[in-house]
């Protein structure tokens, strides 16, 4: 390579990383300012570099090819209402059970206007980015299976981790969470990934459960669940929520 391009070649490797790192800065400045003006619970953020190979890693990059990160956003389910919710109903008479779909409404509602809010942000500064709704996201129903697992996300952002009832234990409200997810290709700071809160592993949502969907995991598994009698019961039932409701994390 002749003198004056290797020259040139270094340049542009320099100016292309100081952009880089500016982008950095700046979408991390993103973060730090819009954070507090988000009417959420908690916020985490999982960065993919850390998670290559993985299953999180595939789905994302298959959605969004370029990212780089993932914020997830968390808000809580309160218990007052999630206690007045039973797996089943009478035909004509008041279910409890419609509280809880009111306030899971309103709480799609916010997350997802989060993740959009976000999502904007990052757009506006030139750096791509996707939001994924709280609720909606597509799924393979050959398997029961979303194009990419918010608790999963979750788990890697540090905002919990999974319990034998298959959902995202946080330290604050146990599994009674919400999520929604922004995937953006700024190079993000992750959240701290040492949670000390664990499932107690006291098998009350595996014993309790209506459609019997739970099974104690091996060596290596987080959880077992078959995820067609969970939603079989759940449809012919008009709701259910036993393993989020009687879980003692968080209470």
């Amino acid at each position: 390579m002749p003198r004056q391009w290797k020259s040139d070649w270094k340049n542009l490797k320099g100016e292309s990383k100081m952009a880089n790192a500016g982008k950095k800065v700046m979408a991390s400045t993103i973060m730090r300012d819009l954070i507090p003006e988000l009417d959420v619970d908690a916020v985490g953020i999982a960065s993919l570099a850390e998670w290559r190979g993985t299953k999180l890693e595939e789905t994302a990059l298959g959605l969004l090819p370029q990212a780089r990160s993932v914020v997830v956003f968390a808000m809580e389910v309160y218990p007052e209402i999630l206690d007045l919710a039973s797996p089943g109903r009478m035909m004509g008479t008041a279910s409890t059970n419609d509280l809880l779909a009111r306030n899971a409404d309103f709480l799609n509602g916010q997350l997802t206007k989060a993740a959009y809010d976000v999502t904007k942000a990052f757009r506006n500064s030139g750096l791509k980015a996707l939001p994924l709704p709280a609720a909606g996201c597509p799924q393979d129903t050959r398997f029961l299976e979303a194009v990419f697992s918010y608790k999963h996300a979750g788990q890697a952002a540090g905002l919990g981790k999974i319990g034998w009832h298959s959902l995202l234990i946080t330290p604050d409200f146990g599994p009674r969470v919400r999520l929604s997810c922004c995937l953006t290709e700024a190079a993000l700071e992750p959240t701290n990934t040492s949670m000390t809160v664990e499932c107690d592993n006291c098998v009350i949502c595996l014993n309790n459960c209506p459609a019997r969907a739970l099974a104690e995991p091996q060596a290596g598994e987080q959880y077992v669940i078959n995820k067609f009698a969970c939603s079989s019961f759940y449809n012919a039932s008009g709701g259910c929520a036993e393993c989020m409701r009687l879980c003692p994390q968080g209470r």
